[in-house]
């Protein structure tokens, strides 16, 4: 268990895997929805929402027609990013911006507690603009909250004795991760937005994003299960 001191801006990469595993996942939604509301008067938040089924399957259809590129990959996953994120911004009604942030500097200045962004462009993933857009907002840390609760140092899903890490330097992880982007690539941050993070010195916390209580003690400097990666 470990504790990290967010600031009051908090960049938040919201999985597509977690809201979108199969179908939405409403239950979540309204979780996620109801943790934001309670802290929206003291922090700005800036969702950004991966694709999840949506964006992989819009990838597997158009495959089994013809032969795509990868920068057609690309935009079917961007596109699907939009969507999601279109559902995000009107669940969260008046609080949310009501501009997405689909492209780089989009806006200039936080002033709903909730700002969504997307997708973006080919060749990184929303892992990269996680990273972009603390930049940007001057956010120390970016929180990854997708499928894995940890880094580990193997796939979980194909090994049992895969094992978590709670800390590790960028270049730690820069060893684990492939450092070459793919469209709809499955990994908690992707070499993109790592090579950014070690370069602009963003921390990445790797969340589990299903698990609400836990996000909530990291956003209150309590104890959390994750991964900081520094």
């Amino acid at each position: 268990m470990m504790q990290y001191k967010l600031g009051n801006t908090i960049v938040l990469g919201l999985g597509g895997s977690v809201i979108f595993p199969n179908e939405i996942d409403e239950k979540l939604l309204r979780e996620w929805k109801t943790l934001i509301e309670k802290y929206a008067r003291t922090h700005k938040f800036i969702i950004v929402v991966g694709g999840g089924k949506l964006a992989r399957k819009f990838q597997e259809v158009a495959r089994s027609v013809r032969n795509i590129t990868v920068a057609e990959s690309d935009w079917l996953g961007i596109y699907a990013t939009r969507a999601n994120a279109k559902l995000v911004q009107i669940i969260f009604g008046k609080l949310a911006d009501p501009v997405i942030i689909d492209v780089p500097k989009k806006i200039k200045k936080l002033v709903a507690p909730v700002t969504v962004a997307c997708g973006w462009e080919p060749g990184c993933s929303t892992d990269y603009i996680c990273m972009a857009l603390a930049k940007q907002f001057n956010a120390k840390a970016v929180i990854m909250a997708g499928k894995p609760a940890f880094v580990y140092d193997k796939n979980p899903d194909q090994f049992i004795d895969a094992k978590p890490f709670q800390s590790m330097k960028w270049a730690e992880y820069w060893k684990l991760a492939p450092h070459k982007w793919e469209p709809g690539a499955n990994m908690p941050i992707d070499p993109i937005a790592a090579k950014f993070g070690k370069a602009h010195k963003i921390t990445a916390i790797v969340v589990d994003g299903r698990n609400i209580g836990n996000v909530e003690n990291l956003i209150n400097n309590e104890e959390f299960e994750g991964t900081i990666v520094e």
